[in-house]
């Protein structure tokens, strides 16, 4: 695109977009979460996430989770009359009062997830963070939560990774709901993960328990009483579990959590 025609768009959306991330757009430009395809740099002004051409399957792709839902995980179900999905029948965790999540985990999900965490696509969790404020806002303000607990990596992974994604979501969440007159912001120094713990998502019930067993510990210096942890997908619910246990044990009273997605246990 030439100068001449570059002006007109950065112009058009100087009260939306400021001069440095219009230059951004055009030297890193986004790509489509669902396809990954580069962006045009109309779409990049305005804000969109989704090519044209997925435009039309956007909907069959992110399957937003609806009612019915598990009281306690946030998980689909296929019964109003029942409270919890199998999963949560079957464990019962105690530790967190309860979470909610924005997309239930299919193929295509997985697949753009998985682009955040191994191909560096740390700008899909801008569409995920917007979205979930928008969905959730009215929950979260009813919580009204001291802050947002993402769950965190291990400082190897970090290093290797160059950012942890579910800190990256909880600060874009944070922000978006300033425009609904939210203010909770992200706390990324109340725990730590001191085990360099291997991918769960391959391992069976008891390795993950082995892997995530004195996996982390506090540091709640601040006194903080009611948290909401964020991450990006809920699977069997242990990682949130086992955070939601040593918090308790220092101090936090009210532990939630948040996701992107969230497996089906059906």
């Amino acid at each position: 695109m030439k100068i001449k025609e570059i002006v007109p768009y950065a112009m058009s959306f100087t009260f939306h977009k400021k001069i440095k991330d219009v230059v951004l757009d055009m030297l890193f430009p986004r790509r489509c979460v669902i396809c990954d395809e580069v962006l045009d740099f109309g779409n990049n002004i305005e804000n969109k996430y989704v090519c044209s051409d997925c435009k039309s399957r956007y909907k069959y792709v992110f399957e937003f989770i609806k009612e019915p839902t598990c009281k306690k995980c946030g998980a689909m179900i296929s019964d109003y009359d029942e409270a919890y999905c199998i999963r949560c029948k079957n464990k019962m965790y105690e530790s967190f009062e309860y979470g909610f999540g924005l997309l239930r985990y299919n193929e295509y999900v997985k697949e753009s997830l998985h682009k955040v965490k191994y191909n560096g696509r740390k700008e899909y969790l801008e569409f995920y963070g917007k979205c979930i404020a928008r969905a959730f806002y009215n929950r979260i303000k009813k919580i009204n939560p001291d802050c947002f607990v993402p769950v965190p990596i291990h400082k190897k992974r970090l290093l290797k990774r160059n950012y942890n994604q579910a800190a990256v979501l909880s600060h874009v969440i944070s922000n978006e709901l300033k425009n609904y007159n939210i203010n909770i912001p992200v706390n990324e120094n109340i725990i730590f993960r001191k085990k360099n713990t291997v991918a769960l998502n391959k391992l069976n019930e008891e390795d993950r328990k082995n892997q995530l067993s004195d996996a982390f510990y506090v540091n709640n210096k601040e006194g903080i009483e009611s948290v909401i942890i964020v991450d990006d997908i809920l699977t069997t619910g242990g990682t949130i579990d086992e955070m939601a246990k040593i918090l308790k044990k220092n101090g936090v009273k009210k532990i939630y959590f948040i996701v992107i997605s969230i497996v089906d246990s059906i």
